[in-house]
């Protein structure tokens, strides 16, 4: 497969299961230099004690070197406001790289298999996805590879009874309550009650839409070396030349996103191809201007955005931390979400256009059912919040007034009561 070469060290993530275990067998009985890292993310309590002294006796019996450490994952994914599973996956890959830069193994290798393939591009499809989403894993990334990428895992279990390889159960694994587990223990094995061969066919179809990825990604690139003209003033696109092409506002999304710009952006960009000159649109670094025939992108004067204006007809926000969408709901019909992330307004108080800014000294506000007013830094005290979230805050302001902390809490002067005819919504 063109991964690695004999000569090149590589560092084996090791969980402990039979994935990753045969991984180190076939290393071994290859003859490859290699060292084995294993991080206990402590989810699993004595599991995740039992499965690090596992690895550890797996790279004493075969003589490599052997890297451990001890994440509290829950913690970091509170801090980052992220899943859990994510979390796992930054401290993951964060810490292997730190391993393999400073012991000088030239690549990290994952035990990610065909079937993990094709939980991912289910998964992609399921959540939405264009033709990127649908090739899965990259069996090489970077410094990551994936030798076993070709495989399925009842190949991988074969050959461990075959060779008495011995390795760990991951008992959340078999827990449906996360969506990839769901996917492999319900979805899957219903599809193949109809079709039995569905994985074999699923994975031949995935490489056919890898290779039709990378013929549309040459196209692309060709469209953007032609289509994008640069020159000091910023760079432009001809908006006649777009709406000529099929797929025209696929397209346009594919030239935009480099600039930051998001699928919900695109679209509304596209929209206002028939409007009238003068719409602005921003992103977390550049600044994109419909003009009569042309979209002008510049890049904002610092990619640190400290504040947008948004007007009354704005749905749709890109910030260096988040992805703001805008609704506006008639009071009757609409339920307000029991959820701090989701800001509800009294539409008719609001004064456009809108301030998005950050949070400075001296800010102030009345937090929803208080009628004193409390320093916005000692709200955030209150909240216990750590010094990395506070920096992500935004303010809505509306006039001179505070509206609300996103995804926080609302000002108590612009909450809905029973007179608030229109509620402005931010998610």
């Amino acid at each position: 497969m063109g991964l690695f070469s004999r000569k090149d060290p590589i560092l084996l993530a090791v969980s402990g299961g039979v994935d990753s275990t045969v991984m180190v067998h076939l290393f071994k009985k290859s003859g490859y230099r290699f060292g084995i890292a294993h991080l206990n993310f402590q989810l699993r309590e004595k599991d995740s004690v039992a499965d690090e002294l596992f690895v550890k006796e797996l790279a004493t019996e075969n003589e490599v070197p052997y890297f451990v450490s001890v994440a509290d994952t829950l913690q970091y994914a509170k801090e980052h406001r992220i899943s859990i599973q994510m979390a796992a996956r930054e401290i993951r890959y964060t810490w292997l790289e730190e391993i393999r830069l400073t012991n000088n193994f030239h690549f990290i290798a994952t035990a990610h298999h065909q079937d993990d393939v094709i939980e991912t591009v289910l998964l992609n499809i399921f959540r939405g996805t264009g033709i990127h989403g649908l090739h899965g894993i990259s069996s090489k990334q970077g410094k990551i590879v994936r030798p076993l990428l070709p495989f399925f895992k009842k190949e991988l279990l074969e050959y461990a009874s075959k060779n008495a390889i011995s390795f760990r159960e991951d008992v959340s694994n078999s827990e449906p309550g996360y969506d990839r587990n769901k996917i492999r223990l319900e979805i899957i094995p219903f599809i193949e009650q109809t079709y039995p061969v569905f994985a074999q066919t699923f994975s031949e179809n995935i490489s056919k839409w890898n290779d039709a990825d990378l013929l549309y990604t040459s196209y692309i690139k060709q469209l953007k070396r032609k289509m994008v003209q640069v020159n000091e003033d910023g760079h432009f696109i001809s908006i006649p030349a777009i709406s000529r092409l099929p797929g025209a506002q696929t397209i346009l999304y594919e030239l935009v996103k480099d600039y930051g710009f998001t699928s919900d952006q695109s679209a509304d960009i596209y929209k206002a191809f028939g409007a009238i000159s003068g719409k602005v649109f921003r992103s977390s670094t550049h600044q994109l201007i419909k003009d009569r025939n042309q979209l002008i992108i510049s890049t904002l004067a610092s990619t640190t955005v400290s504040t947008i204006l948004i007007t009354e007809t704005d749905r749709h926000l890109q910030l260096p931390s988040a992805k703001l969408k805008i609704a506006v709901h008639d009071a009757v019909s609409f339920a307000i979400p029991n959820d701090p992330s989701v800001n509800c307004l009294n539409y008719n108080l609001l004064v456009f256009p809108l301030v998005l800014r950050k949070w400075k000294k001296g800010d102030y506000f009345y937090p929803l059912g208080m009628k004193k007013k409390k320093k916005v830094s000692d709200y955030l005290i209150d909240r216990k919040m750590p010094i990395s979230y506070k920096e992500k805050l935004w303010l809505l302001q509306s006039g001179d007034s505070i509206a609300c902390i996103i995804g926080e809490r609302i000002d108590d002067r612009f909450k809905v009561t029973s007179g608030t005819e229109k509620i402005y919504v931010i998610r």
